[in-house]
């Protein structure tokens, strides 16, 4: 359940929405297992989270910690602020996963 972004090489890496080379214009999926050639990586759909990413309806964004999605938007200077899909329940962690194109970094 890893949130993860697709590297230049061809292999995945946790994003983490600190750095725009690893959040922003990049393809976004969560790991369906450990290893991506054959667990496969979810590029859009509905997902299970192993936390309760907030309450039914919210937004949910790429995390500063590594591989996470939260409902709360970044805010530190140099975060990325990408939305990356919305709560559908609030007590099993399910989302919609459907992460946007559009980003933004905030400087202060």
């Amino acid at each position: 359940g890893e949130l993860c972004y697709y590297k230049s090489d061809g292999t995945w890496a946790a994003a983490d929405a600190d750095a725009a080379a690893t959040s922003g214009g990049c393809l976004l999926a969560i790991a369906l297992g450990t290893d991506p050639d054959s667990d496969g990586m979810l590029l859009r759909g509905m997902f299970t989270l192993d936390h309760d990413p907030g309450t039914v309806g919210d937004v949910l964004y790429v995390s500063t910690t590594a591989g996470d999605i939260t409902s709360t938007a970044p805010s530190g200077n140099e975060d990325i602020v990408r939305i990356v899909g919305y709560c559908l329940d609030s007590s099993n962690g399910q989302i919609w996963f459907n992460p946007s194109n559009d980003f933004i970094e905030i400087t202060a």
